[in-house]
């Protein structure tokens, strides 16, 4: 491996041009309203992917919720059904 040797002072002056350079760079995504290759665009798509999200957790959590009650009916209904089968049959149910 070979090593490169770099005078600070040639390093500043690059990194003095360097920076001029970056300060006359502008960057203006929504001149001219085309985002399309703007981390703005990409931040929006989230936004709203994001959002699906939310209102597709919140109908599942509906969808739960009610099959969660149904079932807890069944299980009330077979539990009365139960104590009706002991009590006809003589076991001495509740």
């Amino acid at each position: 491996m070979s090593e490169v040797k770099v005078r600070e002072a040639t390093l500043k002056k690059h990194a003095t041009k360097l920076e001029s350079k970056a300060k006359t760079i502008e960057y203006l995504p929504m001149k001219g309203g085309n985002m399309a290759y703007s981390r703005a665009n990409s931040i929006n798509h989230f936004r709203t992917a994001l959002f699906d999200l939310v209102e597709a957790v919140g109908d599942f959590q509906n969808v739960v919720g009610t099959d969660a009650k149904r079932l807890k009916e069944l299980g009330a209904s077979f539990t009365r059904k139960d104590q009706e089968l002991e009590r006809g049959m003589g076991l001495g149910g509740k």
